[in-house]
């Protein structure tokens, strides 16, 4: 989109009573526009969050944002040494240019958090992650929920530690799972039946892709309502009522089973993974089981 389309869609957000909006990407900062576009959300009293890999990340930019500062710059460092960070990146001469944006920010005092995405390239580094991280004053936020890429693409699944290797995770790195409070009585909790159990679900946030398509969604992609081209305004009520209260049409092992709260199964990752959104997947299944039969202690 073209800053002005940008900016035609944050009023539209704006006239629908949006309080919320993340930039990211790929990179927003990459865009010539940036400033322009975060100036623009700002006066309108947005409440920002800008994701990026602050790769991009300029002095222009950081000086900028010292002034008028977002709610929270989140990046993600999955390596602290370039052999590793370049080696998941595949981009030469990342390592340097993040490291040289992440004191931008440091230096300009913005609000920050770092993440981490657990793979079987950077699992044996975690603890030198953890201390770089922690020794900036942040606090360490692993992840390992990879997932497909959005032309299905199995490659990151690839990627993913073993569930086992998971639970191994002692202390800190029991942030793991931060979304998963298992309580003693986990196996008798009552089912969710609807398919959707997120954001989504509960009408409470939307998706815009870089062409102006409203999604409910980032991994799927349909039903999307172009924003730059139809008439209709922007009405939550009938964007959302496609999926509150959807339930599953199959029967799948997933409809109805106790432990999906503590599941990071969900239609969009079943769906990118398998083609299907009401799949399965087994590996959500082995690691929330496990989970039950042995949780991970919290640091």
């Amino acid at each position: 989109m073209k800053t002005k389309e940008v900016k035609f869609i944050l009023d539209k957000m704006y006239k629908a009573g949006v309080i919320w909006i993340c930039f990211t990407g790929g990179d927003p900062l990459i865009r010539k526009d940036f400033l322009n576009i975060y100036s623009y959300a700002k006066d309108k009293g947005f409440i920002i969050t800008i994701f990026t890999n602050a790769y991009s990340m300029n002095e222009e930019i950081a000086n900028y944002l010292k002034r008028r500062p977002p709610f929270v710059i989140e990046i993600t460092v999955n390596g602290v040494t370039k052999d590793v960070y370049e080696k998941i990146s595949q981009v030469k001469g990342s390592f340097d240019k993040v490291m040289h944006g992440l004191k931008l920010i440091l230096k300009a005092k913005l609000p920050l958090r770092i993440k981490t995405e657990i793979t079987k390239d950077n699992l044996n580094q975690l603890p030198m992650i953890k201390k770089f991280i922690e020794g900036l004053g942040l606090r360490f936020g692993p992840n390992y929920k990879l997932h497909a890429r959005l032309n299905g693409d199995l490659a990151p699944c690839d990627l993913r530690i073993l569930p086992r290797e998971v639970l191994g995770l002692n202390g800190d790195k029991a942030q793991l799972v931060d979304d998963c409070q298992l309580p003693k009585d986990a196996a008798g909790r009552s089912a969710n039946t609807n398919l959707f159990r997120c954001a989504a679900g509960g009408g409470d946030g939307i998706n815009i892709d870089p062409y102006g398509n409203m999604l409910l969604c980032h991994l799927i992609r349909k039903p999307a309502f172009n924003l730059l081209k139809t008439d209709i305004e922007y009405t939550p009520n009938r964007f959302f009522s496609l999926v509150i209260g959807k339930k599953f049409t199959t029967g799948s092992k997933c409809n109805g089973c106790n432990l999906r709260e503590l599941c990071f199964w969900c239609p969009g990752r079943a769906l990118i993974e398998t083609g299907n959104e009401e799949m399965p997947l087994e590996y959500c299944c082995e690691l929330t089981h496990l989970f039950v039969k042995k949780p991970l202690r919290r640091g």
